[in-house]
């Protein structure tokens, strides 16, 4: 745990598109922009908090100030295979990061995740604790609002859960622990790398799913990213990085890994983030025995309280 008084020091990167590259994700990333810098005022004193963005250009015009420019990323997908799309590698993102920033923690978000006024803070207050790395679930909230200027009405939104993971905050000495492929942005796997470097390396991290912290506009849970080419070269990519990350990764580590048998691998095997065959393995080499933890004392729901619970939804107006 983490002197409460030590000062935090952290890094956060988005990669940005301009005008031109994508008009939709360019209107969203306002948000994105606007909601950071609120974070960071909310936070001003108590961290220290950085806010860079990367991309391949160095276009610099449309990015607001408060945000650092590192260098130009000098590739992307169309380098390795063909395709028209731009997407960069994440791996370059971090490795640059790293290299340019002198913040103790490294924070990375997809350009259309928005932050909370209290996301750095809460952050702060989770490595104070003693977590090395955070993997953080955004909240969904409906397209209606990706006209809303008044940022308050979209921090009111509760939103709805979603299972994929889009923002990572981790210690920055781990970089040169993870083992990296190149798997571009914008295309499923991506973040995947990232979520699995995490819990095989990292000492204490923490995902958290349904924490209020970040949030995106759209409902949607799927939509059919990039092309066949992209999407295939990144499954090979992060299936090659499963198997290099095997022989060092422990069951134990992994969210999940305290339920009994028949929970965790229906977790496991649903979730998209999880690499179903490699969980299976990492559970056989510890003989499928479950992680042994603390009891925690739980609110315990009475057949009226259920009642209510249920009542609750089902008269409560949506607005």
């Amino acid at each position: 745990m983490i002197d409460s008084n030590y000062m935090i020091s952290l890094s956060h990167i988005i990669n940005p598109v301009s005008s031109s590259e994508n008009e939709e994700l360019f209107q969203v990333q306002q948000i994105t922009f606007e909601s950071m810098l609120k974070a960071k005022k909310y936070s001003d004193g108590e961290n220290e908090i950085e806010l860079c963005v990367i991309n391949r250009s160095g276009e610099k015009d449309f990015v607001p100030q408060g945000f650092n420019v590192l260098a130009p990323l000098h590739r992307d997908i169309r380098d390795l295979v063909k395709t028209t799309k731009t997407y960069p590698f994440l791996n370059d993102i971090i490795l640059q990061h790293a290299q340019s920033t002198a913040a103790d923690y490294l924070v990375y978000s997809n350009l259309d995740i928005a932050v909370m006024p209290f996301f750095y803070e809460t952050v702060s207050a989770y490595i104070n604790k003693g977590h090395d790395a955070l993997v953080i679930n955004r909240r969904r909230v409906h397209n209606r609002f990706v006209d809303e200027k008044n940022l308050n009405i979209l921090f009111a939104e509760n939103g709805g859960v979603h299972t994929g993971y889009d923002c990572f905050v981790f210690k920055k000495s781990l970089v040169g622990k993870f083992i990296f492929k190149d798997i571009c942005l914008g295309v499923p796997a991506v973040g995947n790398d990232l979520f699995y470097n995490i819990f095989a390396f990292a000492e204490n991290p923490i995902l958290l799913t349904e924490k209020h912290l970040t949030f995106h506009i759209g409902l949607e849970l799927f939509k059919n990213w990039g092309d066949e080419v992209t999407r295939n070269h990144n499954a090979k990519e992060f299936q090659q990085l499963m198997r290099e990350l095997l022989p060092v990764m422990k069951a134990d580590n992994f969210p999940g890994a305290d339920l009994n048998i028949f929970k965790r691998h229906f977790k496991w095997l649903m979730n998209p983030t999880f690499d179903y065959r490699t969980m299976f393995q990492l559970d056989l080499k510890r003989g499928f025995k479950k992680t042994r933890v603390k009891s925690r004392s739980e609110f315990v729901y009475s057949r009226k309280q259920r009642y209510l619970e249920w009542l609750v939804r089902v008269i409560n107006f949506k607005d």
